[in-house]
């Protein structure tokens, strides 16, 4: 079989992306687990239309998955690994696996990948008071102690964000050395952002709600605790590049370039979402999916205007 339309990513852009494909009347597949998705790790949304009352993440997700279901789109939780162009210019997929997808077109809906810290409670605290996304998720700590971790140029813009909601924030390195460009630093400091170079952190402390976080060896002055109401991880920067070498895809920085479309510059093959650095919102996510998925309808049924209604 050879699907018309495969997205890989079963976040916000890659769900609405499966909608708008298989009521378009496209031979639509969607691979992803959403349950390891940013959106599936949100506790509450509170500015999403429609749901004035806030809605979870995981309640969200599984309304999104049986919306694009409903219209026909295959939904497979294998990830994808490796895209190619094939010959005719249509796309081979190939799964965790190892089996193999052909299509036609292609939507990278892979948003932006996480690290994870490695710190004892990370996953258990997820939503409930870890974060990883400012953007997302700053408007629940306002005026309360909130720690970043990270050591670069992310975790200090996250920290920068932070200053919207919060004065009392802290960036612990993680066991490494800062690696932040001077206008960062410089904001930092003019912002009384502290910045604490630690051992790498072991435990995030709490019960119910978290109250900070341990470090495995302690500083010079002998403290190893550090307190905090909220905590964003920002280690690294995984920018959705993963199958941009090999594909030869343009990029601008960690994000893959498009035009307002969700058009790369390889035919036939469309990006939407946080991997291309639109804001990390539901909303925005949700709207690069639909563009991107009505330019594979065009590009498949080669109309130069088609509209959904």
């Amino acid at each position: 079989m050879i699907y018309d339309l495969a997205i890989v990513g079963a976040g916000p852009a890659g769900m609405s992306a499966a909608i708008y494909g298989s009521r378009g009347q496209l031979n639509t597949i969607l691979f992803g687990d959403e349950t390891k998705g940013n959106l599936y790790k949100s506790h509450l949304i509170a500015n999403y239309l429609a749901f004035p009352n806030a809605i979870t993440g995981p309640e969200l997700t599984k309304l999104s998955i049986k919306h694009a279901t409903s219209f026909g789109a295959t939904h497979q939780k294998n990830e994808i690994i490796d895209i190619t162009i094939n010959q005719d210019g249509t796309f081979q997929l190939k799964d965790n696996l190892q089996n193999t997808h052909q299509s036609k077109t292609v939507i990278i809906a892979t948003g932006q990948s996480y690290v994870l810290s490695g710190i004892r409670g990370e996953k258990e605290f997820t939503g409930k008071g870890v974060s990883y996304c400012v953007t997302c998720d700053g408007y629940f700590y306002k005026n309360k102690k909130v720690i970043v971790i990270g050591n670069g140029d992310f975790a200090a813009d996250e920290a920068l964000q932070l200053l919207s909601y919060t004065n009392d924030i802290t960036v612990l390195s993680h066991g490494k050395d800062f690696q932040i460009n001077d206008t960062f630093l410089d904001d930092l400091q003019k912002n009384n952002i502290k910045m604490i170079r630690t051992s790498r952190l072991g435990l995030i402390n709490g019960e119910e709600k978290i109250t900070g976080v341990t470090s495995i060896e302690p500083l010079a002055n002998g403290n190893s605790f550090f307190e905090a109401e909220g905590i964003f991880m920002a280690i690294g920067q995984a920018g959705a590049n993963a199958f941009s070498k090999k594909l030869g895809l343009e990029m601008d920085g960690n994000f893959i370039k498009t035009d307002k479309n969700g058009k790369t510059n390889i035919k036939g093959l469309f990006a939407a979402g946080d991997c291309t650095g639109s804001p990390p919102q539901v909303a925005s996510s949700v709207g690069s999916g639909c563009n991107a998925a009505l330019s594979a309808i065009k590009l498949i049924r080669n109309l130069s205007n088609y509209i959904q209604y």
